[in-house]
């Protein structure tokens, strides 16, 4: 009857022992390591091999019926560029509020990193990013910003192509319709 009993007390110890680790398991602090693509020092390292080239940017504008077209130095097309800048949502901060996906479009035979917000609130709508499959090297960045100020409805698209320049389009819409439509094509031009 004592071994019985004793053997009784050890696996009661033996299992409040194995209880205790898993509540330490279940109490221990987790560490983000979700790594989301930083998209401000891929414009800046674009800027810098630009710079390296010499190039000039030729920036065609169109808003409704009219075109115009300049050829300019960086320092005139850095407002537009700081848009792609702002939008990098790679920090801890605001990664949070925002979910990555991944898949393979085999159409543009590029993987595409989606990155959309948990909250339909936030001013950034959706990112993609295409990497090319073959040499893991980054494609394309599309960018879609939206916010809504009163009555009017402001939508931002940014497209950049890697070493090629980069897209902005422009709407803004109202309830009784659109107030702008525009659009601004920025390409390098080699020296």
């Amino acid at each position: 009857m004592k071994p019985l009993i004793l053997a009784c007390i050890l696996c009661m110890m033996a299992a409040a022992c194995s209880n205790s680790k898993e509540e330490s398991k279940n109490t221990a602090t987790t560490t983000d390591t979700t790594s989301f693509y930083s998209i401000a020092p891929y414009i800046n390292s674009q800027l810098k091999y630009f710079d390296s080239l010499g190039v000039v940017y030729r920036v065609v504008t169109t808003e409704g019926t009219q075109t115009d077209s300049i050829t300019t130095p960086l320092a005139a097309v850095m407002p537009m560029v700081q848009s792609f800048i702002d939008a990098d949502i790679s920090d801890t901060i605001q990664k949070k509020s925002y979910q990555e996906s991944v898949f393979r479009d085999a159409g543009t035979a590029s993987l595409n990193i989606n990155y959309t917000p948990i909250n339909t609130l936030a001013t950034i709508r959706n990112i993609d990013i295409l990497i090319d499959e073959q040499t893991s090297m980054l494609k394309r960045i599309f960018i879609r910003k939206q916010q809504v100020i009163q009555d009017t409805t402001s939508t931002e698209q940014l497209s950049w192509k890697t070493n090629e320049g980069f897209t902005i389009s422009i709407s803004k819409k109202t309830n009784n319709g659109f107030l702008l439509n525009k659009t601004i094509t920025v390409r390098v031009i080699l020296p």
